[in-house]
């Protein structure tokens, strides 16, 4: 027993003089501590957790000195979180090009909302979009570093930037059938399909894999995260048409965004279109901009084109993909306008409208 107590005796001892500033104050007390022990036993003890509550005084009255952050250590374990939260790559590394810059600027992550001020003022007002990118991705950090750190959170008094959206370039409805009109190829059907009917972001196009694409849905790795969405069965033969000798994991597309841009240069150059900017962009904002024209509510148009930001009625009243094929049967722009032109062939869409032929509903504008 009294080998016992003399062990947890002298651990206690050990781990007070490791606390004491001063080398030899530590020394005597170890001395006199361990002499006045095997003295007196009861004595000893007293001194010991009289010492104990003075240094636990004297540390708590003393300010404890923030936690210092290795910045780019922060932001690699905050990305792999993302990351294996399911977060798409194109998303992640959007994060990444846009937290790279802030690591090198500052390898000991800051506290102070002065300098996040000071780092987002280098991005100029006229390009506010980008300086409000970053001011998102910092609140994520720092949302993170604050759990996993400890660390004060200066993000809450960094006004966001804000600026007024412009409206994305689109086609009016007759500049759309003129570009339907001037489609040729199967490359270029499969490339429409996507960014007109399907609402695909380039990236997405870029990503899309023969396997991907099922019986009535497909999936698309999206800008942050993988997603399902309704496929239509016109949309789907049309893409299925670039499916020759390909592997489920191939590429639908055997070129990159870049060529993909300048397909759809040359059909709006085909189809006489001027004045509006010709983009795979341009197709998917015609695509947001004409849902309402042929009818379409705002809710299933905010999920067929996947943005991210929701609204309460979003939130407690989503779409299941069933009610979204439907909708998208009835409004989408494409469809419609290849209807109106003799594009799309006879077919049997009973098991997704309940009987809507090819012809267009009187309702429907022209």
């Amino acid at each position: 027993m009294n080998e016992v107590a003399e062990s947890i005796f002298l651990k206690r001892l050990e781990e007070v003089t490791k606390k004491m500033p001063d080398d030899e104050e530590a020394s005597s007390t170890w001395i006199t501590l361990l002499e006045t022990y095997q003295a007196t036993p009861m004595i000893a003890e007293n001194m010991l957790k009289d010492i104990e509550e003075n240094l636990q005084e004297s540390y708590h009255d003393e300010k404890e000195e923030p936690q210092k952050v290795n910045t780019q250590g922060a932001i690699e374990e905050f990305l792999t979180l993302k990351a294996d939260a399911g977060g798409a790559k194109g998303y992640i590394d959007s994060l990444t090009r846009r937290l790279r810059l802030f690591g090198r600027q500052y390898p000991e992550l800051p506290t102070s909302a002065d300098q996040i001020r000071t780092f987002l003022r280098q991005f100029k007002t006229s390009d506010v979009p980008t300086r409000q990118d970053q001011w998102m991705a910092l609140s994520m950090l720092y949302k993170f570093a604050t759990t996993k750190y400890g660390i004060n959170n200066p993000m809450p008094t960094v006004d966001k930037p804000r600026f007024r959206r412009k409206p994305g370039p689109h086609l009016s409805r007759d500049q759309t059938k003129l570009l339907l009109s001037a489609v040729n190829t199967d490359v270029e059907w499969a490339l429409v399909t996507c960014f007109l009917g399907l609402r695909f972001r380039r990236i997405e196009a870029e990503r899309l894999r023969l396997g991907d694409i099922k019986s009535d849905y497909l999936i698309v790795q999206g800008k942050e995260r993988t997603e399902e969405l309704p496929l239509l069965s016109i949309f789907r033969d049309k893409l299925l048409a670039l499916s020759d000798n390909k592997r489920p994991d191939n590429p639908l597309f055997s070129i990159k965004g870049d060529t993909m841009a300048y397909h759809i240069e040359r059909i709006f150059k085909r189809a006489g279109i001027d004045g509006v900017r010709a983009s795979p962009h341009t197709l998917r904002n015609t695509a947001a901009a004409l849902w309402s024209v042929f009818g379409g509510d705002w809710t299933s148009n905010r999920q067929l084109l996947r943005h991210s930001a929701k609204t309460m009625t979003d939130h407690y009243c989503p779409l299941t993909i069933d009610e979204l094929r439907e909708k998208d049967y009835k409004h989408n722009p494409m469809l419609n306008l290849m209807e109106k032109l003799d594009l799309v062939a006879s077919r049997d869409y009973q098991n997704i409208t309940g009987g809507r032929a090819k012809s267009t509903p009187s309702s429907t504008p022209n």
